[in-house]
C-alpha cells in the first residue's frame, strides 16, 4: 500500500470514528436528526463555496452532465447518513456499528459484478462469515432487540441497504466522472441539502425549533459535528479514490474502534461488556478480510508470468 492510501487511510478513521459520537452527542442535546444533519451539510457548502470563489481551492463548477449521476448518489447519500441519524437517536452506538460491520459482505459481492473486482478469496470469505458470527452473537445481548425485536433496527437496516449502494456508485463516480476532491465534496453536500430539508420536513422537525433546548453545550457540539462531518467529506472521498469499494467499507468498519473506546469514555449509554466482546469479534473478521485484485490486473499478471517462464 503507498503513502498516499495509508494517509487517506489515518484520515478518514480519525474523522469516521469521531463522526459517530459527535453525532451521537448531537441528537442526545438537539433531537432533530435531520435538522442537525442539514446544518452540517450547509456548513460544508457554505465552506466550499467560499474555498471556490475566493481561489482557494480547486472546486469545479455545477454542470448537468456531472450533476445527474451525483443526484443519483445524493439520493443514497442522504438517505443513509438520515437513517444513521435516526438508528442513533433510538440505539445505542455500538448496535448501529454491529450493522455498519456487515456492509462488506454485500459490497464484496457488488464489486465483483459491476466494479471489475475478483471474487473474495477463501480466508476473505472466512473473514466476513467472522462478521457476521459477530453480528448475530451481537444481537443476542441487544436490550432494544429484546424489547421490541426486528423492527428495533428498521432505520439501521435501512441505513445498511443505502450505504450498499452508495459505496459501489460512490466509487464509479470517482473512477469515470474525474471530478476534483473538492468538487465532489461540493457536489454531494450542495446537491443534499434540499433532500435533507425535505426529509426533516417530512418528520415535522421544523416544529420542534421552538421546543429544542439550545444551550451553550448543544451549540458547541453542533458546531463539532458541522467541522468533522466537513471533514469526513473531504477524507472519506479521498480514500475512496485509493482503494477499492470493499476495502473503502471494510475502512469505515474498522475504525470504529476509536468510536467504541470514545462511546465508553464519555458517557454510560452504551453496549454491556459481552456486546462488545461480540462487537470485536466482527471487528476482527474486518481485520483478517483482504482485498481482491482487480480482473484486468489478474490477467496482466499471469501475462507477465508466462512471458518470464518462456
Amino acid at each position: 500500500m503507498n503513502t498516499k492510501a495509508s494517509l487517506s487511510i489515518a484520515a478518514y478513521s480519525v474523522c469516521s470514528a469521531s463522526m459517530l459520537v459527535v453525532n451521537k452527542v448531537a441528537v442526545y442535546y438537539l433531537p432533530s436528526p435531520g435538522l442537525v444533519t442539514l446544518v452540517q451539510l450547509i456548513f460544508c457548502s457554505v465552506f466550499l463555496t467560499f474555498l471556490k470563489y475566493s481561489g482557494t481551492a480547486k472546486v469545479d463548477d455545477l454542470s448537468w452532465e456531472k450533476t445527474k449521476p451525483y443526484i443519483v448518489y445524493v439520493a443514497g447519500f442522504t438517505g443513509a447518513v438520515y437513517c444513521n441519524m435516526r438508528a442513533l437517536s433510538n440505539l445505542n452506538v455500538e448496535t448501529v456499528i454491529v450493522f455498519r460491520a456487515c456492509t462488506p459482505l454485500v459490497v464484496c459481492f457488488l464489486d465483483t459484478l459491476f466494479l471489475g473486482r475478483m471474487f473474495p478469496s477463501n480466508r476473505s470469505l472466512a473473514a466476513l462469515a467472522v462478521i457476521v458470527a459477530g453480528a448475530v452473537g451481537y444481537v443476542q445481548t441487544d436490550a432494544a432487540f429484546a424489547r421490541a425485536g426486528i423492527l428495533a433496527y428498521g432505520w439501521c437496516f435501512a441505513y445498511v441497504s443505502l450505504i450498499c449502494f452508495e459505496m459501489i456508485l460512490g466509487k464509479w463516480l470517482v473512477k469515470d466522472i474525474g471530478l476534483t476532491l473538492s468538487g465532489s465534496v461540493w457536489y454531494t453536500n450542495v446537491l443534499s441539502v434540499g433532500p435533507m430539508m425535505g426529509l426533516a420536513l417530512i418528520k415535522d422537525e421544523y416544529s420542534n425549533l421552538y421546543t429544542l433546548d439550545i444551550t451553550g453545550p448543544a451549540l458547541l457540539v453542533l458546531l463539532l459535528s458541522c467541522i468533522v462531518g466537513t471533514g469526513i467529506s473531504y477524507a472519506g472521498w479521498w480514500c475512496r479514490s485509493q482503494l477499492s469499494a470493499t476495502s473503502y467499507t471494510l475502512v469505515g468498519v474498522m475504525n470504529k474502534v476509536l468510536s467504541i473506546l470514545l462511546n465508553i469514555a464519555i458517557w454510560d449509554k452504551h453496549a454491556t461488556l459481552t456486546g462488545i466482546f461480540f462487537l470485536t469479534f466482527c471487528l476482527a473478521g474486518g481485520a483478517a478480510y483482504k482485498q481482491s485484485p482487480l480482473k484486468n490486473s489478474r490477467i496482466h499478471a499471469n501475462e507477465l508470468s508466462k512471458m518470464s517462464s518462456a
